[in-house]
């Protein structure tokens, strides 16, 4: 397909309209740096060491990022406003018989997303499971977010996975967060 004009250029939008982190060099539409937010985090195994109080998790380990840091060890900041998408996954153990409840949910800025919690019951002696969520939200510049867990029974915990052999295989986090804004 050929065209009689450039698709777009700094002084004629063409056929695309630039702007809003669009960039275009000779022809060649790109994504500016601002839009191109991302971050990958995770953790090793996290502890549950209060029944029924709030557990923020914690990340040791950092990822490629671009807009989306690390503060402290437990709070992910962006620097720009944006909608997002929040990919997470744990990997949870229980070390007790009976049954357990366990709620996992996201908190925007200090306050609780609404609609944001997942609950999961852990029956008996539970040496791993694996779960994972996703949710997508707008965030002011400079917004903060963090990851919350709870439960009452402290024998769960957030579990991280040793290495392992025949066949050899890696180590793996209790904890992955990725953040990526979407627009």
């Amino acid at each position: 397909m050929s065209y009689n004009q450039p698709l777009a250029s700094t002084t004629d939008y063409g056929a695309v309209k630039v702007g809003g982190g669009l960039n275009v060099t000779d022809g060649v539409i790109s994504a500016g740096a601002g839009l191109l937010n991302y971050g990958f985090y995770s953790n090793g195994t996290q502890t549950n060491p209060v029944a029924n109080q709030v557990n923020i998790g914690t990340f040791s380990v950092t990822g490629p990022n671009n807009g989306v840091t690390l503060i402290g060890n437990n709070t992910l900041r962006v620097t720009n406003a944006g909608t997002y998408t929040v990919l997470f996954t744990t990997t949870m153990a229980k070390t007790s018989g009976g049954t357990s409840a366990m709620s996992i949910w996201l908190r925007y800025n200090g306050a609780n997303v609404p609609g944001s919690r997942q609950d999961l019951e852990l029956i008996n002696t539970l040496s791993i499971i694996f779960t994972s969520g996703n949710f997508t939200l707008n965030m002011a510049a400079n917004s903060d977010l963090q990851f919350c867990w709870s439960s009452a029974d402290t024998t769960v915990n957030l579990s991280a996975l040793p290495a392992a052999i025949n066949p050899i295989r890696p180590t793996g986090s209790s904890l992955k967060v990725t953040m990526t804004r979407i627009s």
